[in-house]
């Protein structure tokens, strides 16, 4: 049962990972391509950068403390059905 569990919470974290790239390369691409629009140097690029960052971040502090959340419950079950088998 552990196995599962491990695995489960290993896919959680690499899924984590890839929502914050992709985040932050979706507001980098759109930052860059509102500069080559509007003929502005880096001023999108740095907005977007920044706020794919930050939206980013949050998310990604979001999800891992719904992980640590579900892990908890996980590990108080566990103590549950040890104690009373």
């Amino acid at each position: 049962m552990k196995r599962n569990n491990s695995g489960r919470v290993i896919l959680a974290h690499i899924t984590i990972g890839l929502q914050l790239a992709i985040t932050i390369l979706l507001f980098v691409y759109g930052g860059y391509r509102l500069d080559l629009y509007y003929e502005k140097s880096p001023i999108f690029l740095l907005i977007g950068t920044a706020l794919g960052m930050c939206l980013g971040f949050y998310h990604l502090m979001k999800e891992l403390n719904n992980e640590n959340d579900k892990s908890n419950i996980d590990q108080e079950e566990e103590k549950k059905r040890i104690k009373w088998n």
